[in-house]
């Protein structure tokens, strides 16, 4: 596995910090003329390049900022308010010209960057290794640098664009570079995987690793963004920031035809094992045996030395695990989801007035079977127990506790929690081994709806795969009249819930003011009547008053002080 060889890098390189524009300074122990021309420490660079890449975020103390994008996105958020970051990060944390500096959300990784193109101009000049061998592993590292270009032109718009080895003592031309448009970063994604796209294997040569369809994927998805910005944005700083909006459709076709060949490749369907909906939505976030659903995924193996503690962290209190609890689901998420008549899942928020009896039969165990996947709610089953959250009971029943655990009735609890990619099988006691999924067919056929939306439903079938999408989730299918782009983005909000999508898609809608800014999300608290077997909801502010803050000036987070201050040729972004 790639973890393994990783290690062998601890051998070869260490990095310093430094204070260039681009990290410049190296401290290789060994030439790179020998990493270069030797294939085990070629490999061993490449792999430490995908050990450095960030496909998702997993920092902090027991991996707590695994949340952090479904917090920013206003699904969830940590359960501790003075020390957790994605609650201190996000919620009442104004974005302004310091920018993203100093918080986990920033990306600006241009020593990742140079040690890619460090690879990518140094390894074909080998005269030992073989063409295959150079062209796969350039290829490798063209997608984890362009996948870091896609992370920084998400959160900041246009940005310098390198691909050459900035030499550490060069010209001030050479060293201080200005920002390219945002166009021309999404461009550079696409150039780059229309190359690599042939070089890579149909299928990977290790767990882990990039193969065709991992690029198809990125270009899926990066063109889908790049059609939002010219659809829903506007161009600011004369063409630096934003698309035309005349080239909309250009990149909807782009992410459309990669979508469709992910597809119609036979390599890839949706994950069913089994027949109940729930378990099946469920299994496929933690089945890693045969899953023909997933395309790429970040891997992890306790027992290799890379894990993570989402298990200890996001399973309900009372069912292993000293810290627990810890991922907060809000009323708004839950009211995404449908019901499976295909009713809406919005109710009138009258009745969550702590008096009116609601059927938990119906109330959740008749929603979408994917909301019961992906959230624990009051009644869930799990570990072969039952999750409480009420906070009192009246009347008796057999085996049932007058109240929830304190975690799930506290001050800080919502009254659901965070149940996706939760693998029951995980040790007590123990890091988790689940991987953690980053490009999927669910993830692809959805990209294709969208697009095939706005151009009109180029192949006509539009439809159908959406409907296959419901079809596998237990939903009923929809008629043509009904998917609209309300629809559209729905679905995305409940098949990708809390999988770092929601935050960015509301951004690059450019609905994420109307979403987010100032927005007060809301908790439930249960209480139970054992004699009618229904509860009584009542509805309170989510985060004890405080709100997210996303000004229209954030869909380009400032670029910072900092880094203006250590390369003049940078344009600050507008409203900072």
């Amino acid at each position: 596995m790639i973890k393994n060889k990783i290690f062998i890098t601890l051998f070869l390189f260490f990095q310093l910090s430094c204070s260039d524009p681009f990290d410049l300074t190296r401290t290789d122990i060994i030439s790179d003329e020998l990493v270069f021309d030797d294939p085990v420490l070629a490999d061993a660079f490449l792999f430490d390049l995908y050990d450095r890449a960030r496909f998702h975020i997993s920092s902090g103390n027991g991996n707590l900022n695994m949340g952090l994008i479904s917090s920013y996105g206003g699904e969830s958020r940590n359960y501790g308010v003075s020390w957790q970051i994605p609650y201190t990060q996000v919620i009442d944390v104004d974005y302004n010209e310091n920018g993203l500096m100093g918080k986990v959300l920033d990306y600006y990784n241009y020593r990742l960057i140079r040690e890619c193109n460090q690879l990518i101009t140094k390894l074909p000049e080998s005269e030992r290794l073989s063409e295959s061998f150079i062209n796969s592993r350039v290829s490798e590292a063209k997608f984890i640098r362009a996948h870091a270009y896609f992370e920084m032109v998400k959160r900041f718009g246009g940005v310098p664009l390198v691909t050459d080895v900035i030499p550490v003592q060069g010209s001030e031309d050479e060293l201080f570079r200005p920002r390219n448009s945002e166009k021309e970063i999404y461009d550079f994604i696409l150039s780059e995987m229309n190359d690599i796209v042939n070089h890579l294997p149909v299928y990977p040569e290790q767990d882990g690793r990039i193969s065709k369809w991992a690029a198809l994927s990125l270009k899926s998805r990066s063109m889908l963004y790049a059609a939002s910005v010219a659809n829903f944005g506007t161009e600011q700083l004369d063409g630096l920031l934003g698309i035309n909006n005349s080239d909309a459709n250009y990149y909807y076709l782009e992410s459309l035809n990669a979508s469709r060949e992910i597809i119609r490749s036979g390599i890839f369907s949706l994950y069913r094992k089994d027949p109940d909906p729930v378990k099946n939505f469920g299994d496929l976030f933690i089945d890693e045996s045969n899953n023909s659903e997933v395309i790429f995924a970040e891997k992890y193996d306790y027992d290799e030395g890379k894990s993570h503690q989402w298990d200890a962290l996001a399973q309900p209190s009372g069912f292993g695990f000293n810290w627990s609890s810890n991922y907060t689901v809000y009323l708004e998420t839950l009211e995404q989801f449908d019901f499976t008549d295909g009713s809406s899942g919005m109710l009138d928020r009258s009745i969550y007035d702590d008096a009116t009896e609601i059927d938990p039969n119906w109330f959740f165990e008749m929603r979408d079977p994917r909301m019961r996947a992906s959230i624990f709610y009051p009644g869930s089953s799990f570990k072969g127990g039952t999750v409480h959250f009420h906070r009192s009971t009246s009347g008796t029943i057999a085996g049932w506790p007058k109240t929830g655990p304190s975690k799930h009735i506290g001050s800080m609890a919502t009254g659901l929690l965070i149940r996706k990619r939760t693998n029951p099988e995980t040790p007590d006691a123990t890091r988790s081994s689940t991987d953690f999924i980053i490009f999927r067919l669910g993830e692809i056929i959805l990209n294709y709806v969208e697009a095939a939306y706005y151009l009109g439903d180029p192949n006509g079938d539009m439809l159908a795969n959406m409907n296959n999408l419901r079809e596998r989730a237990g939903m009923p299918s929809l008629s043509l009249s009904q998917l609209d782009e309300d629809k559209i983005r729905q679905e995305r909000r409940c098949e990708l819930a809390f999988e770092e999508h929601n935050f960015w898609d509301l951004r690059r809608w450019r609905i994420a003011v109307q979403e987010l800014d100032n927005k007060q999300r809301h908790r439930l608290h249960y209480r139970y009547n054992a004699n009618t077997k229904k509860y009584t909801i009542e509805m309170a502010e989510g985060d004890l008053g405080g709100v997210r803050l996303h000004p229209p000036r954030n869909y380009y987070y400032a670029l910072g002080l900092s880094r203006l201050a250590d390369n003049p040729k940078l344009i600050e972004n507008p409203g900072y």
